[in-house]
């Protein structure tokens, strides 16, 4: 068979194409649809990684299964200009590995629309730029319906289609869903001083609305959330440890359109899954920001393997199994020797317990060594299983087997009865 010149150079220039792109470090799907279950973490910009590269967190999170990070755009006292330099920088790297991004305006600090609309602009045709059903992703964390009208001043005003799920704090379902709201659906904050039954319960309301209205729903989903900054900022949260992994496997059920991991790498409100730096700009006084939380990411990791295979529950494999604990340094109610802040609220609903987290392939004896006291020892079961525990002074001492083989061997940061200053972040390794 003979083909004339200009079919053998335009099928020569289109596997010079596709060589390119596959001999590259990554494939990048540059469009997504609203019907594939999609997740994302929420990065904030204003807190910096070292040297200002994102690689490794790139990394981490591709890893991870995630998605794209939400760009948390803006925060208090915030440098513009360096803050805009910092942004072009994450997408530069962001297309060199082959990973996406859409930005979430902090509306509590943002309130140029012309600002959002020219950043909007400006990385639309950026492969890194997520896009879902053709439109560009869009987002935003807002305490209360900003001055503007998303519609009308910011959408109607953007160079492509954009796909708008605005953040809210509310738990009216209903009005979440209404058309009043401009938007293809909501994407809903944590409530961290809502009791873990009351999350559940505002869950299934708006995964009915969701249902009815035909529209997009966004869950916002945190490892945990304490800060300890100043008299106005100083809480912990309601629902202990069914934040995470209860609340994930509730959102298995659920089913919402797209999970946002609520945060990346905000160590200020202990809601990182991403690696700790208390070294990091923006993290002046957080002393608890440097706690180990990898075992919240390579529990993510199991999740969203399960979500975006539509299963209802965690299916382990070999390659997925681990043991995993997590627990807080200090009595729940334990004021430090030299803080002057008062406790945080909420702070008696937290347990003063080791929590064990197990994905098993198959059955396995596990072992913890709570400070000083006695082993404890279990048969945890194929799939997952959360159990709570009392905990002893000390280190922390955790072990899985099955016969000769070793699944977890970890000696964790000792607990006692009292810091200098109080500390209600977790250890989670």
């Amino acid at each position: 068979m003979r083909l004339r010149l200009s079919s053998a150079l335009a099928i020569l220039s289109t596997l010079t194409a596709l060589v390119t792109c596959f001999s590259g470090t990554h494939l990048m799907m540059t469009e997504r649809a609203s019907s594939t279950p999609l997740v994302f973490a929420h990065y904030m910009l204003i807190m910096q990684p070292k040297n200002g590269d994102y690689t490794e967190d790139i990394n981490l999170a591709k890893d991870a299964g995630i998605d794209a990070f939400a760009v948390n755009y803006g925060g208090w006292n915030v440098d513009w200009t360096q803050h805009a330099a910092q942004l072009g920088k994450f997408y530069e790297t962001a297309e060199q590995l082959g990973f996406h991004l859409f930005l979430s305006f902090d509306t509590t600090s943002v309130r140029d629309t012309n600002m959002i609309i020219d950043l909007v602009n400006t990385y639309a045709s950026s492969p890194a730029q997520l896009k879902v059903d053709g439109k560009l992703m869009l987002s935003s964390f807002q305490t209360d319906p900003p001055a503007w009208n998303w519609q009308t001043d910011i959408l109607n005003k953007l160079n492509a289609p954009g796909l708008l799920l605005p953040g809210t704090l509310s738990d009216d379902a209903a009005a979440l869903f209404s058309d009043e709201i401009p938007g293809a659906g909501p994407f809903t904050w944590i409530h961290p001083s809502a009791t873990a039954g009351k999350e559940h319960a505002t869950d299934i309301a708006l995964a009915s609305q969701r249902d009815s209205t035909g529209k997009l729903w966004m869950a916002g989903l945190a490892p945990w959330f304490f800060t300890h900054l100043g008299p106005d900022k100083n809480w912990a949260q309601a629902q202990d440890d069914q934040i995470f992994v209860d609340r994930w496997s509730s959102l298995l059920i659920l089913k919402p359109n797209f999970i946002e991991i609520i945060t990346w790498n905000d160590w200020s409100e202990s809601s990182y899954i991403g690696p700790p730096d208390s070294s990091a700009t923006g993290t002046t006084n957080v002393y608890w920001g440097s706690t180990d939380h990898s075992a919240f990411r390579s529990l993510t990791k199991a999740f969203i393997k399960a979500f975006k295979a539509g299963q209802d529950t965690v299916a382990v494999d070999t390659a997925d199994e681990g043991v995993y604990m997590f627990y807080r340094r200090q009595l729940a109610q334990s004021l430090g020797t030299s803080d002057p802040l008062p406790l945080p609220s909420d702070a008696g609903s937290l347990k003063d317990k080791v929590f064990v987290v197990s994905l098993l392939s198959a059955p396995a004896e596990i072992t913890l060594t709570s400070g000083d006291t006695a082993p404890l020892s279990w048969t945890a079961p194929v799939g997952l299983q959360k159990t709570g525990h009392p905990w002893g002074y000390g280190a922390q001492v955790l072990q899985a087997r099955r016969g000769d083989q070793i699944i977890a061997d970890k000696v964790g940061e000792a607990i006692v009865e009292q810091l200098e200053k109080y500390d209600g972040n977790v250890v989670a390794i």
